[in-house]
């Protein structure tokens, strides 16, 4: 019994380690004998530069989902802000002002809702959800439904790819990844962020001001999701309340295909950097194929299942229980040294 259990935990730890990496192999040959052009450099560049919203509030949902948080607004902020942004452009004629005004939404959407779950008994998943709905229609009120176009030097420079390799959005994606890094591993928010998601009624009676952190996580998130919201006003051009519809859910889905539990209190950002990689692919390579909406998210759908089938089979194999403290003086001695 005990060699049939080691086999199967050395299986799963395979599986764990390996399965993304080789789905997306498999995914990228199938898309490169499809389409010549997908392997161009010139693709490549686009698919950095197309998810480069999405990979960057990815690290954010990753904060959440490890401190046992589900985020569902990040999309309808980022359509909120890119209307806030056009609206004070529209006034002011000052793109400096406009951008300021987009990160304050951002971040006032982020403060609100990590106030009302950090002081108060509602789900957070009720919470934001409330936000996905009121921030969305908030942004179709303010334009009429309208885009606003605006025309800035701004639009131009984030467009532009510096020795024709590197654009501003690759900039940005690398820039929050060291950042989200940083905190997480080398401060006491991403220290207290694992506490929170692994056991927050210990990490509470340890002497841990939780309702802070959480809400500390929720601003880290907007003001990344206020980065993101950018990236998309500048590809677009305008200020479109319409604009990313989902995106908050590519970005759990990413965070969860790359290795991070949904239970929290576990998971790293090179996890989440796989799920994206994932995801982006994906998307590139179904929308090059010219397949209508229909079928574009049907099989988008089923690769994903695959993939989160496999990832939770190898959890399974593993058969790994993880260990937790057993009461509040042992996760007091953990955090506090």
């Amino acid at each position: 019994m005990d060699r049939r259990l080691k086999i199967r935990q050395a299986v799963g730890r395979l599986f764990q380690r390996f399965s993304l990496a080789m789905m997306t192999i498999i995914m990228v040959i199938i898309f490169a004998v499809v389409n010549d052009n997908f392997l161009t450099l010139s693709n490549l560049q686009n698919i950095l530069e197309q998810n480069a919203a999405l990979a960057i509030v990815a690290v954010g949902v990753t904060f959440g989902i490890i401190s046992r948080v589900l985020d569902l607004s990040p999309g309808s902020a980022i359509a909120l802000s890119g209307v806030v942004i056009g609206l004070a452009f529209q006034a002011t004629n000052n793109i400096v002002v406009a951008l300021i005004s987009g990160f304050a939404a951002t971040l006032s959407i982020g403060l609100f809702n990590g106030i009302l779950i950090a002081k108060s008994d509602i789900n957070p998943v009720i919470v934001t959800l409330a936000a996905y709905i009121w921030a969305r229609g908030l942004a179709l009120a303010l334009t009429e439904k309208a885009s606003i176009v605006i025309q800035s030097p701004l639009v131009g420079f984030m467009n532009d790819r510096f020795l024709g390799l590197i654009s501003p959005p690759m900039v940005l994606i690398l820039l929050a990844y060291l950042l989200g890094s940083l905190l997480l591993n080398k401060t006491r928010l991403g220290r207290y962020t694992y506490a929170i998601g692994g056991d927050e009624l210990a990490t509470k009676e340890a002497g841990v001001r939780t309702d802070l952190y959480k809400i500390g996580i929720f601003l880290f998130s907007g003001l990344l999701v206020g980065v993101a919201s950018v990236i998309t006003m500048a590809r677009m051009g305008a200020a479109e309340p319409n604009a990313v519809f989902g995106l908050e859910l590519d970005a759990i889905v990413a965070v969860i295909i790359g290795g991070n539990k949904l239970a929290g209190g576990e998971g790293s950002l090179r996890m989440t950097i796989f799920g994206v990689l994932f995801l982006a692919l994906l998307n590139n390579g179904l929308s090059t194929m010219g397949l209508r909406d229909a079928y574009f998210y049907f099989y988008k759908g089923m690769v994903i299942l695959i993939a989160l089938f496999v990832e939770v089979t190898s959890r399974r194999m593993l058969a790994v229980t993880r260990p937790s403290a057993s009461t509040a003086k042992e996760i007091a001695s953990q955090l506090l040294r």
